[in-house]
C-alpha cells in the first residue's frame, strides 16, 4: 500500500479539504515516505484518487510550493524538494504540528499578535474543561 492510498479526507473534521490535503502530504515529506526527488501524483489524479476538486489540491500543492515542500517543473510535474530547502526543522513536524503551523498562519494574516494567539487558545482550553 502506498502512502497515499490510506489517506482519507474526513469530511466532518471541520478542518478545510485542502489544508487537510496539504497537511498530510507535508507529512508524508517530512517523515520521509516521499523523499527529494520523488514525483507527486499529478493534481488531476490525486484529485480524482480522492474524489474531491482539482482546485482544492491545486490550493494544497501551491502552498506546500509556497512553503518549499515542493517544486513544480513546467511539463514534467510536481517533485518532493530537497529537505534542505524546506529546513532541518522541519523534517520531524507531526501533522497536528503542521496544523498548528497553519492556525498561527492564518492568526498573524488576521492581525493578531502572538500574545493574543496565545490568550485565544487558553481561553478555548479553559472553555472545553466546561464543555
Amino acid at each position: 500500500m502506498t502512502s497515499l492510498e490510506s489517506f482519507a479526507i474526513d469530511h466532518s473534521s471541520g478542518l478545510p479539504v485542502w489544508i487537510q490535503v496539504k497537511n498530510r502530504l507535508a507529512y508524508l515529506i517530512g517523515t520521509g515516505a516521499f523523499a527529494a526527488g520523488d514525483r507527486l501524483p499529478t493534481v488531476r489524479s490525486l484529485a480524482i484518487d480522492l474524489d474531491i476538486s482539482y482546485n482544492t489540491v491545486n490550493r494544497a500543492y501551491m502552498d506546500l510550493e509556497r512553503e518549499g515542500y515542493i517544486s513544480t517543473r513546467k511539463g514534467r510535474g510536481t517533485f518532493v524538494s530537497e529537505r534542505n530547502d524546506v529546513g532541518a526543522a522541519r523534517a520531524g513536524d507531526t501533522s497536528v504540528e503542521l496544523l498548528i503551523d497553519d492556525m498561527i498562519r492564518a492568526c498573524s494574516a488576521s492581525g493578531l499578535t502572538d500574545d493574543d494567539i496565545v490568550a485565544m487558545v487558553e481561553a478555548r482550553l479553559e472553555h472545553r474543561k466546561y464543555s
